[in-house]
């Protein structure tokens, strides 16, 4: 199923400038959301750049992309790091490679656990950083910085409630519907009203 030019601007143009993390239930829910969102930016012809931490999308290209024209995926960059590659160069890279278009990371619990790794305590503070990084960068470029999150909200420290999506400019419910998907801006300002509903199925 294609999307409108017009509901990609609807979309989009809430969101440029922010950071926003979009919150999933599980994998069918993403992979609902990842279609839509290519979908999205293929109808916006801004292209992307894909930070694909899981190879969710690069795995998944063929259902996700289905009906998609494929000129209008031309200006798609998958960045898919390789298996045991320096976590922090490659988010050096997202910076370093310039480019204004808009950004999309799967998924930031991935990149969270990543960081985790070498030194489990600075993780937190390395997360934090990055993402308010990349705020100043969707500031300054115009272009929105999107992350989903696997909805677990996992805690940036144990000893307190706060989650992966509390540092983000914005943070977005999402609830897949038989018709659709049903979009909830639960802190942050997105679309008027808060909410945004977009008809769309995965065939």
């Amino acid at each position: 199923m294609s999307l409108s030019d017009r509901q990609s601007r609807l979309f989009l143009e809430p969101l440029e400038g922010k950071t926003t993390a979009f919150r999933v239930n599980d994998r069918p829910a993403n992979l609902r959301f990842g279609a839509a969102m290519l979908r999205l930016l293929a109808g916006g012809r801004q292209g992307c750049r894909l930070l694909d931490l899981d190879a969710f999308y690069s795995s998944n290209l063929e259902v996700l992309a289905r009906g998609v024209p494929r000129e209008n995926l031309s200006g798609f960059d998958i960045m898919l790091p390789e298996p045991g590659s320096d976590t922090e160069a490659t988010l050096a890279a997202v910076f370093l490679q310039g480019g204004d278009q808009p950004l999309l990371i799967d998924s930031a619990n991935t990149l969270y656990q990543l960081l985790s790794a070498s030194n489990p305590r600075a993780a937190t503070r390395k997360f934090a950083f990055f993402i308010s990084a990349l705020s100043s960068w969707a500031k300054s470029n115009g272009r929105p910085a999107i992350a989903s999150i696997y909805d677990r909200r996992p805690a940036l420290h144990r000893k307190a409630s706060r989650s992966l999506a509390d540092v983000f400019d914005n943070s977005v419910s999402l609830s897949v519907k038989p018709d659709g998907l049903a979009f909830r801006c639960e802190r942050g300002t997105a679309w008027r009203g808060g909410g945004f509903f977009l008809p769309f199925e995965l065939r």
